[in-house]
């Protein structure tokens, strides 16, 4: 029920909105006849008595309106919305989007009182998949990503961000391997090319730190199949929080990813990681866990309802400690039934299905093909980055406090960041990189608010709500007939051509073709945003 935080994040801006337009009409001395919350029919309503204003709310949650005497010219009263110069009106327009973007930016304000954590690192990649199209390249785990197509990368948002915007183009990327630079070009998958999980190019992007003997600290003491946390003789936890992990194997790395990448691929029932705690230095032995990396839509896995992330216990009694283990069980099995013994890390209970052993080790099933008759794809792990509850890492941060200047200057920031991603999104569009079915509306939006929440909680919905007050402001200043910056198109004709006004029913026209295609639009996007619900899409 994650998605009904939407309506009242959807709520806020709104009210925020109207309101920006609503008291700079009173400011000037605009007749304001409604104040409306939500669409049409109306659910209650009520006129103030001093004001002569109605107050109303209506049964549909999905926007809000000011209404205006004379918004169209068509009013002869001197206070009227039309008979006052264009740059009040101009302004009263301007007010709504305005006020979106002041509530993105005291959100980023609040959200910046305490503080960050910055990774310390630069952008790179963890992992390559096999057989995807940044391994064909020669991209390598360890690559430092400095750029795409000439686009400076600071976060790893920044880099996916690039990619997705970009996918239809050949993608140069600027990267630095062994302190030498690199140019690489890839060439992206379609979404129905691409197998699920794998993203564009096939990469996995995270934090790089050079040369360092403890790359990962971790956070988070490890459990073992049965859920509970894995304890030592001394009745301790085998490892604890603020551990550094010295070795592998007595392996040492030059890089998070090179460890990431062989705690993630060793072959082997357990790995014994050299730990350093405050100074003093020990071994840990750790148990190998294969875990579900995917279940594909429609099968019998997902019909038992098997969740990525669970770990695999056995398969028909026979206990699994391996990617290798499983693989060779199921094509030993193939076309037949096994019973796979699972452990559920979100519910934290053991539990059982029967499912038919089609697996290929490659993972190359696409989405055309579904995977209904697939066996899920499994991955191994000491480090849950993710998915579930093994051995939890973290990389190392610095946590920065902000004075007040730059409490200001972070939320500054934060606000034009967003407000570029829509233009971004927008070139996206016109290369064919993003598609038209990609898009959400008020379904989607509670699609996607659902999902932030089940991951990050209330930061990360509060931060969803001040990129969609971004955006909505942004959106509604573009200058489209019937939305704040389409009427603001004709005031500023109006101020050009020193009070040569178009017709009032002439922009009325306009505005109501305008309002036709907008909802033939929004009727386009809420289909195929019920598509993506019936079919189990995501937003992810």
């Amino acid at each position: 029920m994650s998605w009904l935080y939407f309506i009242p994040v959807l709520l806020i801006m709104v009210l925020i909105h109207e309101a920006g337009h609503f008291f700079m009409a009173r400011l000037f001395g605009v007749k304001v006849l409604e104040f409306g919350v939500g669409f049409p029919p109306k659910a209650w309503s009520r006129v103030s008595k001093k004001s002569g204003i109605e107050y109303s709310v209506n049964w549909l949650p999905i926007g809000g309106f000011v209404r205006m005497d004379g918004e169209n010219g068509d009013s002869s009263d001197p206070n009227s919305f039309g008979a006052k110069p264009p740059w009040q009106r101009a302004i009263i327009l301007i007010a709504g989007p305005f006020m979106n973007l002041v509530l993105a930016f005291v959100i980023y304000l609040i959200l910046a009182t305490g503080g960050h954590d910055v990774p310390k690192g630069q952008v790179g990649l963890a992992a390559v998949s096999a057989g995807s199209p940044a391994a064909a390249a020669g991209l390598q785990p360890g690559d430092i990503i400095l750029a795409v197509n000439g686009d400076n990368v600071k976060t790893t948002n920044d880099l996916l961000l690039d990619i997705a915007v970009n996918r239809s183009q050949p993608l140069d990327l600027t990267l630095l391997r062994n302190n030498e630079t690199r140019h690489i070009t890839v060439k992206a998958r379609t979404p129905e090319q691409t197998p699920q999980g794998e993203g564009a190019i096939g990469i996995a992007p995270d934090y790089i730190y050079g040369k360092s003997i403890a790359p990962f600290q971790i956070f988070e003491s490890p459990t073992g199949p049965d859920g509970k946390t894995l304890l030592g003789a001394d009745g301790k936890a085998l490892l604890q929080d603020g551990d550094l992990i010295v070795s592998a194997d007595g392996r040492t790395f030059n890089t998070n990813a090179e460890l990431g990448n062989y705690l993630n691929t060793v072959n082997a029932d357990s790995v014994q990681l050299t730990i350093n705690r405050q100074g003093q230095v020990f071994d840990v032995t750790m148990p190998q866990q294969v875990y579900i990396s995917t279940v594909y839509k429609g099968s019998e896995a997902d019909k038992a309802g098997l969740l990525a992330g669970s770990s695999v216990l056995s398969l028909d009694g026979t206990p699994v400690h391996t990617v290798s283990e499983y693989a060779s069980y199921m094509q030993a099995h193939q076309g037949r039934t096994v019973t796979m013994v699972y452990y559920d890390t979100t519910a934290k209970k053991q539990g059982s299905i029967v499912i038919p052993a089609n697996y290929t080790a490659d993972g190359n099933q696409t989405i055309q093909n579904s995977g209904v008759s697939w066996s899920p794809q499994v991955g191994q792990r000491l480090d849950s980055r993710t998915f579930g509850k093994s051995l939890a890492l973290r990389m190392p941060s610095e946590h920065q406090s902000l004075s007040p200047a730059g409490m200001i200057g972070d939320a500054w920031n934060q606000t034009v960041y967003a407000i570029t991603l829509i233009p971004r999104t927008f070139n996206g569009l016109f290369n064919g990189s993003v598609s038209v079915k990609q898009l959400a509306g008020p379904v989607g939006m509670a699609q996607i608010t659902s999902q932030v929440v089940d991951r990050g909680g209330l930061p990360s919905l509060i931060t969803l709500m001040a990129l969609l007050s971004v955006n909505l402001g942004i959106v509604n200043i573009l200058p489209l007939p019937a939305l704040d910056g389409g009427r603001l198109v004709f005031v500023l004709i109006e101020m050009v051509t020193r009070g040569k006004r178009i017709p009032p029913d002439k922009e009325g026209l306009v505005h109501l073709a305008g309002m036709v295609v907008l909802l033939t639009l929004m009727v386009f996007i809420a289909w195929n945003d019920i598509l993506r619900l019936f079919t189990g899409g995501s937003f992810s």
